[in-house]
């Protein structure tokens, strides 16, 4: 009688402990619901008192009204950088996802540019102002100067703090022009810095351009041709090819000509009438003034024909200083009739005649009544015009 009540006591206590523990056990599963914060982390609870295991990113409750969604890792709700579905974004301290386009530091100390949409951003990217790269790698802002290709596909010069850069840019042993509004690198034309003029070639090298006593803004366009006239075939700069218009005639009355019969031949330019230079076809595409050889040539040249000495100098110095510009513009040498059929450089009609073929022996003829010969003509087209020199040869001959 004795054991069995002791046995039942036993019993009874032991029971009142089970249900005390599970009584216990039921009030933390209650607590530990929805967001918990332990040891400085927030972790969610699911009603069951359980977390949900793995990366999730759903829409759970706030502790405000309403709900947002978080990224959690086994329950535990993730801040900073984080890696979702194959891609980076940034969540705030609280949990939320950054949804405005911002510089932010992440959890380890680096700093990265986010999108509106609160995901990491790599390539050009805009702001404060200012342009700036972001490495796709790394998603890092570049921190070297480096040529790089945009995620559009354009290629941009970045500076040591991961500005695109503009203007005048030393890069790997030449200078550069990034156009100051597109930031885009300029080829085949001229630039202007700092009073000091450059052309920028077919890759954007930039080398110091002479004075060569010509600008466009002296071309007269009276007699340009139409868009639909003439050749649209980009012209190989290989040649500059000298002409004269082969009849003593002046300049405007063969750019005439030349404008109403184009079909038949053209030349781009025609200079004459005391130093001026009239246009007919656009410089750089292919014109129809010597055969085989006008797919090679961005410029060919006519040299009107006068009886006036102080004209002819006039004249003559325009002729060979549209040469040098043009010859400087395209790349092609400084040298007079040099090499054979494939070797750039200027040419007169009558190197093409001899190389490529043709009838044609000009400008040869026409510059020897004047005095010039090949070594004055290739002197003054290497150097440009000496004018007292040429005052000189010239007034020597024709009365």
């Amino acid at each position: 009688m004795k054991n069995k009540s002791f046995k039942r006591v036993k019993s009874l206590a032991l029971a009142t402990m089970a249900g005390a523990f599970l009584v216990g056990s039921a009030s933390v599963a209650s607590a530990n619901t929805g967001w918990q914060k332990q040891n400085g982390t927030y972790t969610y609870y699911e009603n069951n008192g359980k977390v949900e295991k793995g990366r999730q990113y759903r829409q759970l409750p706030k502790a405000n009204p309403g709900t947002s969604w978080y990224l959690t890792q086994d329950g535990k709700m993730l801040t900073g950088v984080q890696q979702w579905q194959g891609s980076y974004w940034f969540f705030n301290q609280d949990g939320t996802l950054h949804t405005k386009r911002d510089y932010v530091q992440s959890q380890w100390g680096d700093w990265y540019m986010v999108g509106n949409n609160g995901q990491v951003l790599s390539g050009v990217q805009q702001w404060m102002g200012s342009y700036y790269y972001f490495e796709p790698g790394t998603y890092l802002k570049a921190n070297k100067q480096e040529y790089v290709k945009s995620q559009w596909g354009d290629w941009y010069m970045v500076g040591k703090d991961g500005r695109l850069m503009s203007g005048l840019v030393n890069w790997q042993g030449n200078k550069y022009y990034f156009d100051p509004s597109t930031y885009l690198k300029v080829t085949n034309t001229n630039v202007t810095v700092n009073g000091v003029t450059y052309h920028a070639d077919q890759n954007g090298i930039l080398s110091e351009v002479q004075n060569t006593g010509f600008t466009p803004s002296q071309i007269n366009h009276t007699y340009d041709l139409a868009d639909w006239q003439g050749s649209s075939q980009t012209a190989i700069n290989d040649y500059i090819i000298m002409h004269d218009v082969g009849a003593e005639s002046g300049a405007a009355a063969n750019a005439n000509y030349l404008h109403n019969n184009w079909e038949s031949a053209y030349t781009q330019f025609v200079v004459g009438d005391g130093g001026q230079v009239f246009e007919v076809g656009e410089p750089g595409y292919v014109s129809w003034g010597a055969l085989n050889a006008n797919p090679y040539s961005p410029v060919q040249i006519e040299l009107g024909r006068t009886y006036n000495r102080d004209q002819f100098i006039k004249d003559y110095t325009a002729y060979i200083n549209v040469a040098r510009y043009y010859a400087k513009q395209y790349g092609i040498p400084l040298t007079l009739d040099a090499g054979g059929a494939g070797t750039p450089g200027v040419k007169t009609h009558n190197w093409v005649t001899e190389n490529i073929g043709g009838s044609h022996v000009d400008p040869y003829g026409y510059l020897a009544s004047w005095g010039i010969g090949y070594n004055q003509f290739a002197s003054d087209i290497a150097n440009g015009v000496n004018s007292s020199q040429l005052n000189s040869v010239v007034y020597s001959q024709r009365q």
